[in-house]
């Protein structure tokens, strides 16, 4: 059996499309044990049981190669009152940091899409020997690395 040529590009495109919900899957499982993970380390309730994707773009890895850059949001507490917003980003599928909303913000009153725009400030979690790095930039703020 032969294929034709535009049979063999759409299986490919179509394999090519797999193994990129693959690879989506993956990394939201590897930023849901993060946020969950450092939820647990600073003693936060980590909300909903899951992360939301927030964004990706493409950037270079260590190694030179272009890969996604994922940011995934997620809702935690502190003292089951008041909501707060928190963020992993993973480069392929590494786990680059967590990130943790201020105490400070948001401010009371202030309307919920307004604490959204404000790019959220980091604690500084425990060094538990992992190669994870915590900032406090917010989600897309990595300085020189980008």
């Amino acid at each position: 059996m032969e294929l034709s040529g535009g049979l063999l590009v759409l299986v490919c495109v179509a394999a090519a499309l797999v193994a990129l919900w693959h690879a989506n899957l993956a990394a939201r499982e590897a930023a849901n044990r993060a946020a969950m993970e450092a939820c647990a380390q600073l003693r936060l309730q980590f909300l909903d049981g899951t992360v939301a994707f927030a964004r990706a773009r493409p950037v270079r890895s260590a190694r030179g190669w272009i890969t996604l850059r994922r940011t995934y949001v997620f809702d935690y507490t502190s003292d089951s009152i008041a909501r707060r917003r928190g963020f992993v980003v993973l480069t392929g599928p590494r786990v680059d940091s967590v990130g943790f909303e201020s105490e400070a913000s948001p401010t009371p009153g202030a309307g919920r899409n307004e604490a959204r725009d404000q790019p959220p400030a980091a604690r500084r979690l425990p060094d538990s020997g992992s190669s994870r790095a915590h900032w406090g930039g917010g989600p897309g703020r990595q300085g020189s690395s980008d």
